[in-house]
């Protein structure tokens, strides 16, 4: 009994060794076609052929099984060189897959990081990035509702100034004096709205008292004490206060961030 196996390409048939194919793993290459396949999925056992009287195929019964698509008997390439060359591809292959994973998933937790990296910048300089480009306050604001923060306004007491100011005795209210004062954002971008600081001087320009006002002691009672200060706005400001028996002479007035 003699083992054949198949090309799966050509149908070529091959006589083979199974000690052979055992040693390759079955890896074989066609004769004919060139085509390499596994031997043990098309092997198969075929009866020996008497040893007397050998026949010889005629030259036209050959040609006949070939025109008619019989299958036909090749070589078989059994190089041990050709398996291990196949192995190391198969190997190669393996390998360049690790290494393709590996890069994703290097790809991937580099952009992680990256994120995580901006989001962490983009929350401790919200008031920069805020005053800076003012496009990006909404979003920014946005992110603080989800944390627990707030996106401050710039604080720019340059851009600020007290056009006008005057404290006035109340004729209708004893020992009650007037402030009023206009503070103007002469700036081109929204501001965090100021303190004011009030100072009551004597005759001799002497400190007899001093008050600081911070936003929601001086707006309107309607008005958000925490929103911006609009660029080249102003604000009139009047205060109503009891002085007691200080009878102040005079006033300074200064505009400033805590």
């Amino acid at each position: 009994m003699s083992m054949v196996t198949s090309c799966p390409a050509c149908t070529t048939t091959f006589r083979v060794n199974p000690e052979q194919l055992t040693q390759r793993q079955g890896k074989v290459r066609c004769g004919q076609c060139s085509g390499v396949f596994d031997a043990f999925k098309s092997l198969a056992t075929l009866a020996d052929e008497p040893a007397s009287g050998l026949l010889v195929e005629p030259p036209a019964v050959a040609a006949a099984a070939t025109a008619f698509g019989m299958p036909q008997q090749g070589t078989l390439d059994i190089d041990p060189r050709e398996s291990v060359r196949l192995d190391d591809e198969l190997s190669d292959t393996r390998s360049s897959a690790r290494t393709a994973h590996a890069r994703a998933l290097w790809v991937a937790a580099l952009t992680v990081l990256v994120l995580l990296l901006a989001a962490q910048l983009a929350y401790a300089f919200r008031d920069r990035l805020a005053a800076s480009w003012p496009a990006s306050r909404p979003l920014l604001e946005r992110m603080c509702a989800a944390v627990g923060c707030t996106v401050a306004w710039p604080e720019r007491p340059d851009l600020l100034a007290i056009e006008a100011s005057d404290l006035q005795a109340d004729p209708a209210r004893p020992n009650v004096i007037v402030l009023t004062a206009t503070v103007r954002n002469r700036g081109s971008i929204d501001v965090a709205r100021p303190a004011l600081e009030l100072t009551l001087t004597n005759a001799q320009d002497q400190t007899i008292a001093r008050r600081i006002f911070l936003p929601r002691d001086y707006l309107p009672g309607a008005a958000d004490a925490s929103s911006a200060m609009p660029a080249l706005a102003e604000i009139e400001v009047r205060l109503a206060l009891d002085t007691a028996d200080l009878r102040p002479a005079g006033y300074r007035l200064f505009l400033f961030y805590p």
